[in-house]
Parts: C-alpha cells; sequence; structure tokens
C-alpha cells in the first residue's frame, strides 16, 4: 500500500520479473564481454576493467548514450555484445519473452453473435 493505493499482484510480479530478467541479461553479457575482451590480460593488467564493462553494458542496456571509452577499443564480439544489448534494452526484455514463447492456440474458436435488424 502506497499512499492509500494498493498496486495489483500481476503488476508488482511483473516489475520483478523485468528486474530480473534484465539483471541476468545485464550479467551474462557482462561476463561475456570479460571472457573475450580480458582473456589474455593478465589479473594485474585488468584491474578496474570490471567496472569499466559493466558500465558499457548498462549503458547499453538502458540506451543511455554514455561511454567511459572501451566501445571503441571492443574487438568484434565485444561489439555484437553491445548490439545486443541496446536492442534488447529498446525492445525489453519481457518483449523479447513473449515473443519467443509458443503460443496457445484455442481448441475452438467461437465467433460473437449479433442481432441484426432486418426489414
Amino acid at each position: 500500500m502506497v499512499m492509500h493505493r494498493t498496486i495489483p499482484k500481476g503488476t508488482a510480479a511483473r516489475a520483478v520479473g523485468v528486474v530480473i530478467s534484465s539483471g541476468l541479461v545485464i550479467t551474462l553479457m557482462v561476463v561475456i564481454l570479460l571472457i573475450t575482451q580480458l582473456g589474455g590480460i593478465s589479473h594485474t593488467q585488468s584491474r578496474g576493467m570490471f567496472l569499466e564493462y559493466l558500465f558499457e553494458a548498462v549503458s547499453a542496456f538502458g540506451t543511455v548514450g554514455l561511454s567511459m571509452g572501451k566501445t571503441a577499443s571492443l574487438n568484434t564480439v565485444g561489439k555484437f555484445v553491445i548490439i545486443i544489448l541496446m536492442f534488447v534494452g529498446r525492445l525489453g526484455p519481457l518483449t523479447l519473452a513473449f515473443s519467443i514463447r509458443p503460443r496457445e492456440i484455442p481448441a475452438q474458436l467461437k465467433y460473437s453473435e449479433e442481432n441484426v435488424m432486418i426489414g
């Protein structure tokens, strides 16, 4: 209850679903960025790069347009990850999930009736 109003359970569930799916998408893409970009770099040289790649990923997902300058130095896989994040962030994670899931086709279709005035 907020300001003497209640939020329907379905709306709250969708909000939680958006937050969780967004977090999973960003986490997965940051891991892919780290694997592809920091493969041959030692631990001491890669210090602080996690936050830079995380910032790039969150900025791409939010389609904000901000950058820490790492996007230009990404390899092809890294740029593709950023492109995917921009696309998913623009459409929304639940929109993509609903478009991918199989559609339920009703067993019987029944058209509505209408009385038509004759004469």
